[in-house]
Parts: structure tokens; C-alpha cells; sequence
């Protein structure tokens, strides 16, 4: 194996490994182009900026990593850095208690991997036309960003669709889906 490729394939188990996900701090512990600093991306985007309460805490950081032209394959969120400022408060206006709990980060010099889990209580306005009944959700997400300049520049996501639309009620999903989505989760 060429040595270069070793040495990054040994970072990235490192910082995959740590022993404790906890936030993200606010400055990157490397340089922009480095696998650190693009974990430092996905940590401060899916564990820190989708955790915080405050709009205005949230678009600081979403202006510091996010680029301007941002490319957004899921076809919920509008495009652009934009897209994400006015997309994220209608979260938590839906779900006040929403928490996204990260799991792994995964990243080479120019693409960032984060796997996390969102719970929350639907008790707000409702979500993507579901009506509030006070319904609990907790189902996982899977994000692949693009990096470039020090800036997530292209998103694509995987969400447990199946089971967030069974736990929020949604009626006439196909068995197959209930029955998987009533399964407990081996994370």
C-alpha cells in the first residue's frame, strides 16, 4: 500500500475510533484539505449546528462551513447555503424537542461521512403535511458532503424513510415497512 494512502487510512481510523463524539470544538484541529479538519466539518455540522437551539448560533456556523452555492441532492431542502438557513428552523418548529445524535464520521481530503440518529416529538406544526399528534420518532440518517475550500459544497442523505413515516403515523405504507420499522435497532 503506498505509503501516503497508509498514513491517511491510519488517520482516518484514528479519528473514526476516538472514543468520545463529543461536540465538535468551534476552531478545526488541522488545516482545510486535511482528512482532521473535513471530520471537524461533519462533526460541527451534523452533532453541533443541527443541535443548537439558537437561529442565530446556527447560521454563524452554517456561514463559516457551508459554501454560498451549496449543491443539495435531497429535493426537501431548497438549494444553497439558503436553502439550509431557511429549511432547519422548520424542524424544530415541528418537533421543539428534536436532537440529533451522531454515531460515526468517516472522511478522506475531499468528501465527509457522518451516520447519526434524530429523535424528536411531533408537538409543533406538522411535518412534511403529517399533522401533530404528539408522535415520537427516531429513526437514522446517513450524510455525504463534498468538500472543497474548506466548505461542504455538495450534499447527498439517506434517511430511514420507511420508519419515520410509520412512526409518525402515516397510513397505507406496505406491511413490509411496518413490520421492519417495528423492529428494535441495532445501531
Amino acid at each position: 500500500m503506498h505509503a501516503t494512502r497508509r498514513a491517511a487510512l491510519t488517520a482516518l481510523a484514528t479519528l473514526a475510533a476516538a472514543p468520545s463524539l463529543a461536540r465538535a470544538p468551534l476552531d478545526p484541529p488541522a488545516p482545510p484539505g486535511t482528512v482532521a479538519y473535513n471530520v471537524w466539518l461533519g462533526r460541527t455540522f451534523s452533532e453541533v449546528m443541527l443541535n443548537e437551539r439558537s437561529q442565530e448560533r446556527r447560521v454563524a456556523i452554517l456561514e463559516r462551513i457551508v459554501a454560498t452555492d451549496y449543491i443539495q441532492h435531497n429535493p426537501l431542502v431548497p438549494q444553497g447555503r439558503q436553502g439550509l438557513i431557511d429549511f432547519i428552523p422548520v424542524i424544530f418548529q415541528a418537533m421543539p424537542d428534536a436532537r440529533f445524535i451522531l454515531h460515526d464520521v468517516f472522511a478522506t481530503e475531499d468528501r465527509v461521512v457522518t451516520r447519526w440518529t434524530w429523535t424528536g416529538t411531533l408537538t409543533g406544526e406538522g411535518f412534511l403535511g403529517i399533522a401533530p399528534r404528539g408522535q415520537k420518532v427516531e429513526f437514522d440518517v446517513i450524510d455525504v458532503w463534498r468538500v472543497a475550500g474548506g466548505m461542504l459544497v455538495e450534499h447527498w442523505d439517506q434517511f430511514d424513510w420507511p420508519r419515520a413515516l410509520v412512526q409518525l403515523g402515516v397510513q397505507g405504507l406496505p406491511q413490509p415497512f411496518v413490520e421492519i420499522a417495528s423492529r428494535p435497532v441495532r445501531r
